[in-house]
């Protein structure tokens, strides 16, 4: 049994092969399908070639274009600033006026800004030595940005902003004594500090006092025309507003003589 199933015949396999209906036989050489294929080949290169100049052409006239807008732009823009120059040029007198006008208003503030009336402060120490007493010599120093005085004798003092070192002739330490205890209530005047007394040959006595001056004691001349000046502009009335002038209107009367008169 084992031989003959061993010698028995396989089953054969059926193959089946697709066939195109009508059946089609190609009997062209295939040089001739290689040139087509070359045909479509070049055909869309030189559509893709095409496109891309196509691009490109548009790519460079949108740039030559916005060029050129920005061009005209900057070409307004330099007309309109050289006419803005030209009109400026018109009204350089006035400008120029106008500078000098306030450099010379920022050299007098500048210049007075120390200016102290030393001849008045002298003048009222001067009335409070009492008989005997004679201011004999005085020297006068303002502070500067590089040279301050130190601190007053009270933090509610005022700062120092110059000094006037005097020799005084008194006729008594007492009168001497008075008078330097006095000048602090004088107006622009700190302190005062006696710095030597010497005894002469007569017996009176020459004092060396230094006195200390405050911001009380500048003129502050144009700050007070500048002040003032404001106050008048505000109080000003302003001017009164024009009234209009009423149109005459024609009576009737006269309107009735007339038509009268016309028939």
């Amino acid at each position: 049994m084992s031989d003959k199933k061993a010698k028995a015949p396989k089953a054969r396999k059926e193959l089946k092969v697709p066939t195109a209906y009508p059946p089609h036989v190609n009997l062209l050489p295939p040089e001739v399908g290689q040139k087509k294929q070359a045909a479509r080949a070049r055909g869309r290169a030189i559509f893709v070639a095409i496109v891309a100049i196509g691009v490109v052409v548009l790519a460079s006239a949108g740039t030559n274009l916005y060029a050129l807008q920005r061009s005209l732009a900057l070409e307004t823009a330099r007309t309109q600033t050289q006419n803005l120059i030209n009109q400026q040029g018109e009204y350089n007198d006035v400008r120029v006026a106008s500078q000098m006008v306030q450099s010379t208003t920022s050299a007098r503030l500048f210049a007075t800004s120390t200016e102290i009336s030393l001849n008045t402060m002298v003048v009222a120490m001067n009335k409070q030595l009492g008989e005997g007493g004679a201011v004999v010599s005085y020297s006068f120093e303002t502070a500067t940005p590089l040279q301050t005085y130190g601190e007053s004798t009270s933090v509610l003092d005022p700062q120092r902003i110059a000094q006037v070192a005097l020799e005084v002739s008194f006729s008594s330490v007492a009168a001497m004594d008075a008078w330097v205890r006095y000048l602090p209530s004088t107006n622009g005047i700190t302190d005062a500090t006696l710095v030597s007394v010497e005894q002469e040959s007569d017996g009176s006595y020459t004092a060396a006092v230094v006195v200390f001056v405050n911001q009380d004691a500048l003129l502050n001349r144009f700050d007070t025309t500048a002040s003032e000046a404001e106050e008048v502009d505000e109080e000003a009335e302003p001017a009164p507003a024009p009234t209009e002038t009423p149109t005459p209107v024609p009576s009737t009367t006269e309107d009735a003589t007339e038509e009268g008169s016309g028939s």
